[in-house]
């Protein structure tokens, strides 16, 4: 029997404005070394370009539902998101996902 704990995933889709693609990557690189760094229950956590040069996908997988939940109430996604939010072009469309197991 099988019986992992349901990892949790999740995708977020970042519109980034005209002009403003570097200094949102800057900026997201802190992020994404602030979760390395204090979120344990985070296994991955990276930016992904896609087809458009002005949308970055954001890939998370979480250990679990508590690991997830933890992300967003951390002081660092508070501080980074916040620095974050004048080069995003609308507000992030964001997805959750749990592991079929």
């Amino acid at each position: 029997l099988y019986t992992r704990n349901i990892m949790i995933g999740a995708i977020a889709k970042l519109k980034i404005k005209d002009g403003e693609l570097e200094g949102f990557i800057e900026v997201m690189r802190k992020l994404v070394q602030a979760v390395s760094d204090n979120e344990p229950g985070c296994v991955y956590y990276q930016m992904h370009e896609t087809s458009d040069p002005q949308t970055i996908m954001m890939i998370e997988v979480y250990e679990d539902e508590a690991a997830h939940a933890n992300h967003t109430q951390t002081e660092h996604f508070a501080t980074l998101g916040m620095a974050l939010a004048p080069f995003l072009d609308g507000a992030p469309e964001i997805t959750v996902h749990k592991s079929v197991n």
